[in-house]
């Protein structure tokens, strides 16, 4: 943006002023973007195809945030949301929008970084894997919904298009799609809130029932509310370092039906435990249905007396049922998962996740391949059956034990997993003159790295460690376009071309996605 435009628009716009806004885009966070005198301007309450009249919150050189005053032209996109809590909850953003709209931004959204961010040229990004199409075998799409610009196979039944209507029962079991849930709690003058915190607040909104989560899930949230309500459990109140219950989580597994809930405590001991236990387990065995069976498995405090909730708890400790629960996929795969470990939030998409990997990794049975932010190494194995060798690597050591664990309950013997930051284990392996060395990799067997990590991204070490053992391909996995777009740039100054992306919705009704990336080694 030029100078000129940026005093244009100090000309024009000032804070408290009311102004018409065409909205053209959406930010990361949900908000609609629009522009006046080339000045951006974020508006909260406003999406894609919105003509609104919009008052100016807060005013900086290159942007403006404001908010909707009144919608004067909706977007054709808009649907009425099916959730009383969404203008207050930080949860979904894109509930408002046709689910074919949701699909369309979100691939706009990662076009736009690779190009901007990754200095990619036109870069090849499939139409998102939806959360109604279906797959081949080998991860291909053979249906998609309406809005994401390609047509449906013969015979394939329509796909959801509207992001309305709370009775449909189609789009019911499309929205209540994550496996685990992340609660937290107050307790104010007129009795305790359960629920998520407000966008762009720390205040608490008080839900009985996010169409995200299972039914059982809210059931066990709501039951919660009430033991606070009966004082069987104690708020943590920060200013005086007193009371029990600082937040819960609460894991599900679909293919077993078996449920986690995870009190993050201060103490190891679950005050009144067996009421607050039978109090939960009864009301989720009052929600539970052939359809839905599920049941508390395991009941698990991580204890944390940090001043800061987020730094990691000091110990798990396990108060009843099992230390981990077990899910099934749709392929047969069995993972055990404890209350520290990550898995995908969306079960169903997460087949259609790892189906995708497999398709860009393109295995014909010799490759090594290198599995590195593994976790509890749910996509090494579900490679496995196809892979020469899988070699996991994770610094979290807790992860390392479950992955081994997974590897031998389904019975995969292909598979090693290591201890360590993937930058210093990954060519320690491959050193013959180093202790770590190890002799089963097939030298001339094809090495693969699958990159799987958090919203951060990848630490430039490792992309130079695996660049410097001259891995043949690699498939990217990311839940972030932005960092990702970062690392592929790196990546091809280090003598990787991006091929293509294929992203996969595991997040509906939020500007959240994962993207799937191919990139193939070039000469140098």
């Amino acid at each position: 943006m030029s100078d000129n435009m940026d005093k244009t628009a100090d000309l024009v716009v000032t804070e408290g002023q009311t102004v018409e806004l065409e909205i053209t885009d959406m930010t990361d966070d949900g908000k609609g973007l629009g522009r006046l005198s080339g000045l951006a301007i974020f508006v909260a309450g406003a999406v894609p195809g919105d003509k609104v009249s919009a008052r100016i919150t807060r005013l900086k050189k290159r942007y403006a945030l404001a908010e909707t005053i009144m919608l004067l032209e909706a977007s054709a996109a808009r649907v009425q949301p099916p959730c009383p809590y969404y203008k207050d909850c930080g949860g979904c953003s894109m509930l408002e929008l046709s689910y074919g709209e949701q699909l369309r931004i979100k691939r706009k959204n990662i076009i736009t970084k690779l190009e901007r961010i990754g200095a990619l040229e036109d870069p090849t990004v499939r139409e998102v894997l939806g959360a109604a199409d279906k797959i081949g075998a080998d991860g291909g799409q053979i249906g998609q919904s309406k809005g994401t610009g390609q047509t449906e196979e013969p015979g394939q039944p329509e796909q959801i298009e509207s992001a309305g209507g709370a009775d449909s029962e189609a789009f019911e079991s499309m929205l209540r799609y994550r496996n685990k849930a992340e609660f937290a709690v107050a307790m104010t003058s007129a009795g305790p809130l359960v629920g998520f915190n407000k966008r762009s607040s720390n205040k608490i909104v008080d839900c009985t029932d996010c169409l995200l989560q299972k039914r059982a899930t809210m059931a066990s949230a709501n039951a919660v509310r009430e033991i606070l309500k009966d004082k069987l459990l104690t708020v943590y109140d920060a200013r005086h370092g007193k009371g029990f219950l600082r937040g819960f989580t609460i894991k599900v597994c679909e293919g077993t039906g078996e449920m986690m809930l995870i009190f993050t405590g201060t103490s190891k001991q679950l005050p009144n435990a067996e009421k607050v236990i039978y109090t939960i387990s009864d009301a989720i065995d009052a929600v539970s249905t052939e359809a839905e069976p599920y049941f508390l498995q395991s009941v698990v405090v991580e204890v944390n007396k940090a001043k800061d909730v987020r730094e990691p708890a000091t110990a798990y400790e396990v108060v009843a049922g099992t230390k981990t629960i077990t899910d099934i996929t749709d392929d047969g795969m069995k993972f055990e998962i404890s209350a520290p470990a990550f898995y995908q939030v969306n079960t169903k998409q997460m087949s259609k996740l790892y189906a995708k990997v497999r398709e860009y990794a393109c295995l014909n049975g010799g490759e090594t391949v290198f599995d590195l932010y593994c976790g509890i190494g749910t996509i090494g194995l579900s490679m496995a059956a196809d892979a020469g060798m899988i070699i996991g690597i994770e610094s979290v050591k807790n992860a390392v034990i479950d992955a081994n664990r997974n590897a031998v309950i389904n019975g995969i013997v292909n598979a090693r997993y290591y201890t360590g930051r993937a930058e210093h284990v990954m060519p320690r392996l491959l050193d013959k003159d180093d202790k770590l060395f190890v002799d089963y990799i097939d030298e001339s067997a094809p090495k693969i790295a699958i990159l799987d990590p958090p919203r951060a991204g990848c630490d430039e070490a490792l992309l130079r460690a695996v660049a410097s053992c001259e891995v043949d391909k690699i498939v990217y996995v990311s839940c972030d376009p932005g960092t990702l777009a970062r690392d592929i740039k790196l990546l091809g100054e280090l003598g990787y071309e991006f091929v293509e992306a294929t992203p996969v919705d595991m997040f509906v009704a939020t500007m959240h996605v994962e993207t799937v990336t191919l990139l193939s080694r070039t000469a140098l």
